[in-house]
C-alpha cells in the first residue's frame, strides 16, 4: 500500500507541477540501476565535503563517474580526493581539476592532501564533464557542493553541454534562514551563502538554464554532527572512518571559525538523493543578485527547493552509511 500511495503522490505532482519538480523520479533508484553522478567539490577547506563524498562513494545506489574540483587551489583539492579514493579502494573514479580561483578561506586539510601518492596532472574538469554528458545525454546528475566556478566555465566553453545533464543537485543559497539556524545566536534575516556569494553568476546560469535544479539552502543544511555520533564513527575502525577522523582533526585545529562540531551542509544533497523523504522539495522561482543573495520571486518556478530537513532521519542515514551496525545499512 505504501508503494501505491507513493506512486499516486508522484503522479499528482507530475500532473500539477511537471516532471522536473517531482523529486522521487530524480533520486537514486534501486541498487541494481545506480544513478550516475559527477560530484563537484571544494573539498579541503570545510569538512562537510569529505563526509558527502564518503557517503556517495559508500552507497551502491550512486554510480560516481568522477569527482571534479572547484574553487581556490583546485590542484591540491584533486590530490586530497585522490588520496581519499585510494584509501577507500576506489581508484576506478576519475578525478578532474577545475580552473583555480582566488580563495581566502584556509585550506585546513592540505597536509593530508599532500600525502597523496599520485601527483600526476589531473585532467581538465570542464572537458571531463563535457565528455561524460555527451556519452550519456540526459542521464547524469551533477552534485554541486562548491562555488559554481566550474559551471561558469562550462557555460563559457560549451553551453550545450550544460543542457545534457539530467539535473543539478546543489548545496547553496539562503531563502528564509541565515547561518547558525537553531543556534545560540538569533538569525534575523537570510544570509548571502558562501557557495553562491563566491560565484553568483554560476547559480544565475543554472537558474536560467531550465534544467531541473534541486536546491538545498542554509534553511535545510545546517546539520550538526555531534560528539556522540563522531565518537561512534571515529571508533568504527574502517578505512572511511579513519580517513574522516584524520580530516576532521586537521579541520578542527586549523579552521578559522574555532568550531569543534562540524556542520554537514554538503551531506544533505547526498542524503536527499538516497532518501528523498528526508527533505521534501517545493517548486519556487529563485532570483540571485550580484552580491549572492537568493530570494523567492514571482513567476514560473526555476528550482525545487528544500526548506526543512528531517534531521533525525538524515543523521541516521549518515551514521548507518559510514559506520553501520551489524545487520544494518549500508546499501
Amino acid at each position: 500500500m505504501a508503494g501505491i500511495a507513493k506512486k499516486a503522490a508522484w503522479l499528482l505532482c507530475a500532473a500539477v507541477l511537471g516532471l522536473r519538480f517531482c523529486d522521487s523520479a530524480d533520486a537514486a533508484p534501486a541498487a541494481q540501476h545506480p544513478l550516475p553522478v559527477i560530484i563537484d567539490t571544494d573539498i579541503g577547506d570545510d569538512i562537510d565535503d569529505a563526509f558527502a563524498l564518503a557517503m556517495a562513494l559508500q552507497d551502491t545506489r550512486l554510480e560516481v563517474l568522477g569527482i571534479t574540483t572547484a574553487w581556490g587551489d583546485t590542484r591540491t583539492r584533486a590530490l586530497l580526493v585522490r588520496r581519499l579514493l585510494a584509501t577507500l579502494g576506489r581508484r576506478d573514479v576519475m578525478v578532474a581539476q577545475g580552473p583555480a580561483t582566488p580563495n581566502t578561506v584556509p585550506f585546513t586539510q592540505k597536509k593530508w592532501a599532500l600525502g597523496a601518492t599520485d601527483t600526476t596532472p589531473a585532467p581538465d574538469a570542464i572537458e571531463f564533464i563535457r565528455e561524460q554528458v555527451r556519452r550519456r545525454p540526459g542521464e547524469i546528475t551533477l552534485i554541486a557542493l562548491a562555488p559554481l566556478s566550474n559551471i561558469e566555465a562550462l557555460q563559457r566553453t560549451d553551453p550545450e553541454a550544460l543542457h545534457q545533464l539530467k539535473q543539478v543537485v546543489l548545496m547553496g543559497g539562503s531563502i528564509r534562514a541565515g547561518y547558525n539556524q537553531g543556534g545560540s545566536i538569533p538569525v534575523s534575516q537570510p544570509s548571502a551563502e558562501y557557495n553562491v556569494v563566491s560565484a553568483p553568476r554560476g547559480l544565475a546560469v543554472l537558474l536560467e538554464s531550465r534544467l531541473p535544479i534541486r536546491m538545498f539552502p542554509l534553511d535545510s543544511t545546517q546539520l550538526k554532527f555531534d560528539e556522540v555520533r563522531r565518537d561512534r564513527l571515529f571508533a568504527y575502525g574502517s578505512p572511511v572512518a579513519d580517513a574522516l577522523a584524520l580530516l576532521y582533526h586537521q579541520w578542527r585545529l586549523l579552521n578559522s571559525w574555532g568550531q569543534l562540531t562540524p556542520t554537514l551542509f554538503d551531506a544533505v544533497p547526498v542524503v536527499w538523493l538516497l532518501q528523498p523523504a528526508t527533505c521534501p522539495l517545493i517548486p519556487m522561482r529563485i532570483a540571485v543578485d550580484e552580491r549572492g543573495y537568493t530570494r523567492p520571486a514571482s513567476g514560473e518556478p526555476n528550482a525545487a527547493v528544500c526548506l526543512s530537513l528531517d534531521e533525525n532521519a538524515a543523521q541516521r542515514l549518515i551514521i548507518d552509511t559510514l559506520a553501520p551496525q551489524p545487520g544494518g545499512i549500508p546499501q
